[in-house]
């Protein structure tokens, strides 16, 4: 039951990972339209962003369903969730963005829980 959980979980951090390299790629992709409303720096910006939010929801993926790694891969995980939903992303988006705070706040505690869970070195 345990590996079905986990695998659930791994599946879920994997679609919001493909979904923001998705909107990571689709604004980066708005560089080279015909018609734009903003610099070029502006679209670059915000898929750089999605994408280096993607990734770090990628190694949460990978780091759920793998049974080995280094002791401190959550406390890292951890640490970078914490810093990445620090960013004012509503700010730059608007009130949508709180979701995606929300979001990283909940992998950052998820994160510090499975560090917290695992039993203490030997």
């Amino acid at each position: 039951m345990m590996r079905v959980l986990r695998l659930a979980a791994a599946v879920l951090l994997a679609a919001i990972s493909g979904f923001l390299a998705f909107a990571g790629g689709v604004a980066i992709s708005k560089v080279f339209a015909e018609y734009k409303d903003s610099p070029d720096a502006v679209y670059i910006g915000f898929g750089g962003g999605y994408l280096a939010v993607s990734v770090l929801f990628a190694a949460a993926a990978l780091q759920t369903v793998s049974r080995t790694g280094h002791p401190h891969r959550w406390l890292a995980l951890t640490l970078a969730a914490v810093v990445a939903s620090a960013f004012p992303y509503a700010a730059l988006v608007g009130w949508p963005a709180y979701a995606l705070n929300a979001v990283m706040a909940l992998l950052a505690v998820g994160s510090a829980a499975a560090y917290l869970s695992r039993p203490p070195a030997a």
